[in-house]
């Protein structure tokens, strides 16, 4: 069997049954994906603010087009500038920075790269080694600065790209407006790559999360599942699977694991590990679980070949 194309994770639920607040459901595009968001509450202005909450983080991160704020376009697309941006801008891109250091497989910086990853695929060409050569040096001499007043100025030609973090990110915006409203029953499913989970209204509590291989399925709530897979935009050549993440250490289109799924209570950083631990061992993955209290399914060759010790995957 191959994996789908389209999803690495599927939401099994109806999410609520009767009470006194109302389920209301929508589902809005953004992020390049249509985001479902299922909700429990007594009013319906609720879920219009999620939808804002969403609407507004995928306007701040878009890298390919100008929209109606100072945005990532906006940054890459005036070098050398102080630019006033928002402070919901100022922080996702420090957070983004911040992540970058922390993490040997994430770069905030491999737009360029990537764009050329994808054009190149395309055509089914692998990107030339000169090509990779050239914007990697691009990423290693680019530099973002963060100044008072939320000013930003990128110094060097790498591009911006937000794309492994943005998504987590305002899912942790999302999460922040329910718990300080009060709500607990929910679902919000970002493409099925960005997940976050309340609790279902059941005796425990607990959503069915399927995985697309061998019937397998766990069990989950009052977390975020972040889901990275190459099957999703991977383009084969010869006998090799090239993704959309690149390992921006040596520029390659080439993952170590097919599939990384990771539980957290953190999106930003849920989205984020689930893109660089594409390109780590499971014995490294073991050491980044417990130096960062997350929890991971490791899928290779349509096999789990790994699950933190803590998660049980069950089967139909």
């Amino acid at each position: 069997m191959r994996f789908k194309k389209l999803s690495s994770l599927l939401i099994i639920f109806p999410l609520l049954s009767c009470s006194h607040n109302q389920n209301h459901e929508s589902r809005v595009f953004c992020f390049d994906t249509y985001v479902n968001i299922s909700l429990k509450s007594e009013v319906t202005t609720d879920i219009k603010n999620i939808e804002n909450i969403l609407s507004t983080y995928d306007k701040l991160s878009d890298n390919y087009l100008n929209r109606d704020v100072k945005n990532v376009y906006t940054i890459n697309n005036n070098l050398y500038t102080d630019i006033e941006v928002n402070e919901e801008l100022y922080d996702l891109l420090k957070t983004s920075y911040d992540v970058s250091e922390e993490l040997t497989y994430f770069n905030y910086l491999c737009g360029s790269l990537s764009k050329k990853w994808k054009e190149s695929l395309k055509e089914e060409k692998v990107l030339s080694n000169d090509v990779i050569e050239e914007e990697l040096f691009k990423m290693n001499n680019t530099q973002l600065l963060f100044k008072d007043n939320n000013v930003i100025q990128k110094i060097g030609d790498a591009e911006i790209d937000l794309g492994g973090i943005a998504k987590g990110y305002a899912l942790d915006k999302v999460n922040e407006y329910l718990l300080d409203k009060g709500l607990k029953n929910y679902l919000i499913d970002a493409g099925s790559s960005s997940i976050l989970l309340g609790e279902k209204e059941s005796n425990d509590g607990l959503f069915s999360v399927g995985l697309t291989i061998d019937n397998a399925f766990i069990k989950a709530k009052n977390c975020f599942i972040s889901t990275s897979a190459k099957s999703r935009q991977g383009v084969k050549i010869g006998d090799i699977t090239y993704s959309h993440i690149i390992n921006p250490l040596n520029g390659s289109a080439i993952n170590e694991n097919d599939t990384v799924i990771v539980i957290s209570d953190k999106g930003y950083l849920g989205d984020a590990l689930s893109t660089s631990l594409m390109m780590n061992s499971v014995e490294e993955i073991r050491a980044i679980e417990t130096a960062l209290n997350v929890k991971t399914i490791v899928i290779k060759n349509e096999q789990i070949i790994y699950s933190h010790q803590d998660i049980e995957v069950l089967y139909h």
